[in-house]
Protein backbone atom coordinates (compact mmCIF):
# COMPACT_ATOMS: atom_id res chain seq x y z
CA UNK A 1 0.00 0.00 0.00
CA UNK A 2 1.37 3.41 -0.95
CA UNK A 3 1.46 6.09 1.75
CA UNK A 4 0.47 8.83 -0.65
CA UNK A 5 -1.56 7.67 -3.62
CA UNK A 6 -1.50 11.17 -5.08
CA UNK A 7 2.13 10.59 -6.00
CA UNK A 8 1.48 7.38 -7.94
CA UNK A 9 3.67 7.05 -11.00
CA UNK A 10 2.64 5.22 -14.19
CA UNK A 11 5.04 3.46 -16.54
CA UNK A 12 4.06 2.08 -19.96
CA UNK A 13 5.83 -1.16 -20.94
CA UNK A 14 5.99 -1.53 -24.73
CA UNK A 15 7.06 -4.71 -26.52
CA UNK A 16 8.18 -4.23 -30.12
CA UNK A 17 10.55 -5.64 -32.73
CA UNK A 18 13.23 -4.31 -35.09
CA UNK A 19 12.64 -0.60 -34.38
CA UNK A 20 15.45 1.85 -35.16
CA UNK A 21 13.73 5.13 -34.20
CA UNK A 22 10.93 6.36 -31.95
CA UNK A 23 8.57 7.44 -34.75
CA UNK A 24 6.23 4.50 -34.08
CA UNK A 25 5.33 6.18 -30.78
CA UNK A 26 3.76 9.15 -32.58
CA UNK A 27 0.86 7.02 -33.85
CA UNK A 28 0.40 5.47 -30.42
CA UNK A 29 0.14 8.83 -28.63
CA UNK A 30 -1.90 11.16 -30.90
CA UNK A 31 -3.24 13.43 -28.14
CA UNK A 32 -0.03 14.28 -26.28
CA UNK A 33 3.63 13.95 -27.16
CA UNK A 34 5.02 10.57 -26.13
CA UNK A 35 7.91 12.22 -24.24
CA UNK A 36 5.38 13.29 -21.58
CA UNK A 37 4.98 9.65 -20.51
CA UNK A 38 7.26 7.30 -18.62
CA UNK A 39 7.97 4.50 -21.08
CA UNK A 40 10.09 1.36 -21.18
CA UNK A 41 10.57 -0.15 -24.63
CA UNK A 42 11.85 -3.68 -25.11
CA UNK A 43 12.92 -3.89 -28.74
CA UNK A 44 13.56 -7.48 -29.83
CA UNK A 45 16.05 -6.99 -32.61
CA UNK A 46 19.46 -7.76 -34.11
CA UNK A 47 22.81 -5.98 -33.67
CA UNK A 48 22.32 -3.99 -36.90
CA UNK A 49 18.92 -2.56 -35.86
CA UNK A 50 19.45 -0.77 -32.55
CA UNK A 51 16.91 1.60 -30.99
CA UNK A 52 18.07 4.54 -28.88
CA UNK A 53 16.27 7.23 -26.90
CA UNK A 54 17.39 10.76 -26.14
CA UNK A 55 14.44 11.36 -23.82
CA UNK A 56 15.18 10.97 -20.08
CA UNK A 57 11.87 9.22 -19.27
CA UNK A 58 11.92 6.83 -22.26
CA UNK A 59 14.21 3.90 -21.59
CA UNK A 60 15.14 1.26 -24.15
CA UNK A 61 16.34 -2.32 -23.88
CA UNK A 62 17.48 -3.86 -27.16
CA UNK A 63 16.96 -7.58 -26.63
CA UNK A 64 18.52 -10.25 -28.82
CA UNK A 65 16.09 -12.99 -27.79
CA UNK A 66 12.69 -13.87 -29.22
CA UNK A 67 9.25 -14.51 -27.71
CA UNK A 68 6.72 -12.06 -26.30
CA UNK A 69 6.78 -13.46 -22.71
CA UNK A 70 10.56 -12.91 -22.41
CA UNK A 71 10.13 -9.37 -23.76
CA UNK A 72 7.31 -8.48 -21.35
CA UNK A 73 9.10 -9.99 -18.38
CA UNK A 74 12.21 -7.97 -19.11
CA UNK A 75 10.12 -4.78 -19.17
CA UNK A 76 8.56 -5.75 -15.81
CA UNK A 77 12.03 -6.34 -14.34
CA UNK A 78 13.40 -3.02 -15.61
CA UNK A 79 10.40 -0.92 -14.57
CA UNK A 80 10.54 1.27 -11.46
CA UNK A 81 7.12 2.98 -11.28
CA UNK A 82 4.22 2.18 -8.93
CA UNK A 83 1.79 1.15 -11.67
CA UNK A 84 2.57 -0.59 -14.95
CA UNK A 85 0.50 -0.52 -18.15
CA UNK A 86 1.24 -3.35 -20.60
CA UNK A 87 1.47 -2.30 -24.23
CA UNK A 88 2.10 -3.34 -27.83
CA UNK A 89 3.28 -1.19 -30.74
CA UNK A 90 0.09 -1.35 -32.87
CA UNK A 91 -2.32 0.44 -30.56
CA UNK A 92 -3.57 4.04 -30.26
CA UNK A 93 -4.16 5.55 -26.83
CA UNK A 94 -7.20 7.60 -25.89
CA UNK A 95 -7.03 11.13 -24.50
CA UNK A 96 -6.45 11.35 -20.75
CA UNK A 97 -4.82 7.91 -20.59
CA UNK A 98 -2.62 8.51 -17.55
CA UNK A 99 -5.30 10.39 -15.63
CA UNK A 100 -7.88 7.62 -16.23
CA UNK A 101 -5.52 4.89 -15.01
CA UNK A 102 -4.09 6.68 -11.98
CA UNK A 103 -7.52 7.96 -10.88
CA UNK A 104 -8.78 4.36 -10.90
CA UNK A 105 -5.82 3.18 -8.84
CA UNK A 106 -6.34 6.03 -6.36
CA UNK A 107 -10.04 5.23 -6.05
CA UNK A 108 -9.40 1.49 -5.70
CA UNK A 109 -6.18 1.67 -3.73
CA UNK A 110 -6.55 -1.92 -2.51
CA UNK A 111 -6.65 -3.27 -6.09
CA UNK A 112 -3.50 -5.03 -7.23
CA UNK A 113 -4.59 -5.18 -10.87
CA UNK A 114 -7.10 -3.03 -12.76
CA UNK A 115 -8.22 -3.80 -16.31
CA UNK A 116 -9.79 -1.28 -18.65
CA UNK A 117 -11.42 -1.53 -22.08
CA UNK A 118 -10.40 -1.19 -25.72
CA UNK A 119 -12.25 -0.24 -28.88
CA UNK A 120 -11.57 -1.37 -32.44
CA UNK A 121 -11.07 0.75 -35.57
CA UNK A 122 -14.85 1.10 -35.95
CA UNK A 123 -14.99 2.58 -32.43
CA UNK A 124 -16.91 -0.43 -31.13
CA UNK A 125 -15.89 -2.24 -27.96
CA UNK A 126 -13.13 -4.71 -28.82
CA UNK A 127 -14.98 -7.52 -27.04
CA UNK A 128 -18.11 -7.96 -24.93
CA UNK A 129 -16.55 -7.14 -21.57
CA UNK A 130 -18.04 -8.22 -18.27
CA UNK A 131 -19.53 -5.49 -16.05
CA UNK A 132 -17.38 -3.41 -13.70
CA UNK A 133 -16.31 -5.07 -10.50
CA UNK A 134 -14.11 -7.84 -9.19
CA UNK A 135 -12.76 -10.29 -11.74
CA UNK A 136 -13.68 -13.94 -11.91
CA UNK A 137 -11.89 -16.74 -13.76
CA UNK A 138 -14.37 -16.26 -16.58
CA UNK A 139 -14.19 -12.46 -16.85
CA UNK A 140 -10.40 -12.62 -17.20
CA UNK A 141 -10.87 -14.41 -20.54
CA UNK A 142 -12.00 -11.08 -22.03
CA UNK A 143 -8.89 -9.17 -20.97
CA UNK A 144 -6.11 -8.62 -23.49
CA UNK A 145 -2.59 -7.49 -22.65
CA UNK A 146 -2.96 -3.84 -23.62
CA UNK A 147 -5.71 -3.03 -21.07
CA UNK A 148 -3.86 -4.54 -18.09
CA UNK A 149 -2.48 -2.30 -15.34
CA UNK A 150 -1.00 -3.57 -12.10
CA UNK A 151 1.02 -2.62 -9.03
CA UNK A 152 4.69 -3.33 -9.66
CA UNK A 153 5.63 -4.25 -6.08
CA UNK A 154 2.75 -6.66 -5.56
CA UNK A 155 3.36 -8.57 -8.78
CA UNK A 156 7.11 -8.70 -8.20
CA UNK A 157 6.66 -9.86 -4.60
CA UNK A 158 4.38 -12.69 -5.78
CA UNK A 159 6.68 -13.48 -8.72
CA UNK A 160 3.90 -13.01 -11.26
CA UNK A 161 5.44 -12.91 -14.70
CA UNK A 162 4.37 -14.01 -18.17
CA UNK A 163 4.72 -17.77 -18.67
CA UNK A 164 7.54 -18.47 -21.10
CA UNK A 165 5.59 -21.23 -22.85
CA UNK A 166 2.44 -19.19 -23.66
CA UNK A 167 2.71 -16.37 -26.19
CA UNK A 168 3.95 -15.31 -29.61
CA UNK A 169 7.24 -17.02 -30.38
CA UNK A 170 6.67 -19.61 -27.61
CA UNK A 171 5.62 -23.25 -27.32
CA UNK A 172 1.91 -22.37 -27.21
CA UNK A 173 1.27 -19.34 -29.40
CA UNK A 174 -1.67 -17.92 -27.48
CA UNK A 175 -3.40 -17.61 -24.09
CA UNK A 176 -0.57 -15.28 -23.03
CA UNK A 177 -2.50 -12.88 -20.83
CA UNK A 178 -4.96 -15.39 -19.41
CA UNK A 179 -2.22 -17.60 -17.98
CA UNK A 180 -0.52 -14.46 -16.59
CA UNK A 181 -3.73 -13.13 -15.02
CA UNK A 182 -4.87 -16.50 -13.69
CA UNK A 183 -1.53 -16.82 -11.92
CA UNK A 184 -2.32 -13.58 -10.09
CA UNK A 185 -5.94 -14.57 -9.49
CA UNK A 186 -4.99 -17.98 -8.07
CA UNK A 187 -2.61 -16.28 -5.64
CA UNK A 188 -5.52 -14.28 -4.24
CA UNK A 189 -4.64 -10.84 -5.57
CA UNK A 190 -7.42 -8.27 -5.83
CA UNK A 191 -8.26 -7.78 -9.50
CA UNK A 192 -10.99 -5.46 -10.76
CA UNK A 193 -12.42 -4.24 -14.06
CA UNK A 194 -13.30 -0.64 -14.91
CA UNK A 195 -15.63 0.14 -17.83
CA UNK A 196 -13.51 2.94 -19.29
CA UNK A 197 -11.88 2.86 -22.72
CA UNK A 198 -8.16 3.65 -22.75
CA UNK A 199 -6.99 2.34 -26.13
CA UNK A 200 -7.86 1.44 -29.72
CA UNK A 201 -6.60 -1.88 -31.04
CA UNK A 202 -6.97 -2.99 -34.68
CA UNK A 203 -9.61 -5.69 -34.88
CA UNK A 204 -8.58 -9.27 -35.48
CA UNK A 205 -11.08 -11.75 -36.86
CA UNK A 206 -12.22 -13.89 -33.94
CA UNK A 207 -13.29 -16.57 -36.43
CA UNK A 208 -9.84 -16.84 -37.94
CA UNK A 209 -8.30 -16.94 -34.47
CA UNK A 210 -10.70 -19.53 -33.05
CA UNK A 211 -10.31 -21.92 -35.96
CA UNK A 212 -6.54 -21.63 -36.30
CA UNK A 213 -4.09 -24.46 -35.63
CA UNK A 214 -2.47 -22.30 -32.92
CA UNK A 215 -5.82 -21.91 -31.15
CA UNK A 216 -6.42 -25.65 -30.94
CA UNK A 217 -2.87 -26.36 -29.79
CA UNK A 218 -2.51 -23.53 -27.25
CA UNK A 219 -6.07 -23.28 -25.87
CA UNK A 220 -6.27 -27.00 -25.17
CA UNK A 221 -2.91 -26.78 -23.39
CA UNK A 222 -4.27 -23.87 -21.37
CA UNK A 223 -7.29 -25.94 -20.35
CA UNK A 224 -5.02 -28.80 -19.32
CA UNK A 225 -3.26 -26.32 -17.02
CA UNK A 226 -6.45 -25.17 -15.32
CA UNK A 227 -8.88 -28.12 -15.44
CA UNK A 228 -6.53 -31.09 -15.79
CA UNK A 229 -7.74 -34.08 -17.79
CA UNK A 230 -11.19 -32.55 -18.25
CA UNK A 231 -9.39 -30.79 -21.09
CA UNK A 232 -10.12 -33.85 -23.26
CA UNK A 233 -13.86 -33.24 -22.87
CA UNK A 234 -13.36 -29.52 -23.42
CA UNK A 235 -11.49 -30.27 -26.66
CA UNK A 236 -14.41 -32.29 -28.03
CA UNK A 237 -16.79 -29.41 -27.23
CA UNK A 238 -14.42 -26.85 -28.77
CA UNK A 239 -14.05 -28.82 -32.00
CA UNK A 240 -17.85 -29.12 -32.31
CA UNK A 241 -18.37 -25.46 -31.41
CA UNK A 242 -15.92 -24.21 -34.06
CA UNK A 243 -17.45 -26.50 -36.68
CA UNK A 244 -21.05 -25.51 -35.87
CA UNK A 245 -20.12 -21.82 -36.12
CA UNK A 246 -18.27 -22.49 -39.38
CA UNK A 247 -14.86 -21.47 -38.06
CA UNK A 248 -13.62 -24.82 -39.40
CA UNK A 249 -14.88 -27.23 -42.08
CA UNK A 250 -16.22 -30.69 -41.34
CA UNK A 251 -13.17 -32.17 -43.07
CA UNK A 252 -10.90 -30.20 -40.67
CA UNK A 253 -12.29 -31.93 -37.58
CA UNK A 254 -9.82 -34.89 -37.36
CA UNK A 255 -6.77 -32.66 -37.80
CA UNK A 256 -7.95 -30.01 -35.32
CA UNK A 257 -8.76 -32.68 -32.73
CA UNK A 258 -5.31 -34.16 -33.22
CA UNK A 259 -3.71 -30.73 -32.71
CA UNK A 260 -5.61 -30.34 -29.43
CA UNK A 261 -4.37 -33.73 -28.24
CA UNK A 262 -0.83 -32.71 -29.15
CA UNK A 263 -1.25 -29.53 -27.09
CA UNK A 264 -2.29 -31.54 -24.03
CA UNK A 265 0.58 -33.98 -24.57
CA UNK A 266 3.15 -31.18 -24.91
CA UNK A 267 1.86 -29.44 -21.79
CA UNK A 268 2.09 -32.68 -19.78
CA UNK A 269 5.61 -33.27 -21.07
CA UNK A 270 6.78 -29.80 -19.97
CA UNK A 271 5.03 -30.25 -16.62
CA UNK A 272 6.75 -33.61 -16.03
CA UNK A 273 10.13 -32.03 -16.78
CA UNK A 274 9.39 -29.20 -14.33
CA UNK A 275 9.72 -26.68 -17.16
CA UNK A 276 6.18 -25.32 -17.41
CA UNK A 277 6.34 -22.68 -14.66
CA UNK A 278 9.94 -21.53 -14.96
CA UNK A 279 10.21 -17.75 -15.13
CA UNK A 280 12.24 -16.59 -18.11
CA UNK A 281 13.42 -13.02 -18.58
CA UNK A 282 15.56 -11.95 -21.54
CA UNK A 283 19.20 -12.10 -20.48
CA UNK A 284 20.85 -11.10 -23.73
CA UNK A 285 20.04 -7.41 -24.04
CA UNK A 286 21.55 -3.94 -24.05
CA UNK A 287 19.87 -1.40 -21.78
CA UNK A 288 20.12 2.34 -22.30
CA UNK A 289 19.01 4.61 -19.49
CA UNK A 290 19.30 8.35 -19.98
Amino acid sequence: MHNNNKLLKLEILISTMFQTDLLFLEKMFPHEHFSNFNIIIVNQTSEDKILESTYPNIKVANSFERGSPASRNLAIRLGTADVFLMSDDDIVYEKGLEETILNAHRKHEDADMISFEAINEQHELYTNYYPEGEHTKKSLLKIYTWVITFKREVFQDHEIYFNHHFGVGSTFKGSTEYVFLRNAFDKGLKMIHISKVIVMHPNLSSGVLMGSDNAFFSRTARMQRFIGNLSYIWLIKYVLFTWRHQYIKFTDIPNKFKLGLQGISKYKELETKGEINKIHVSQNYRYSEN
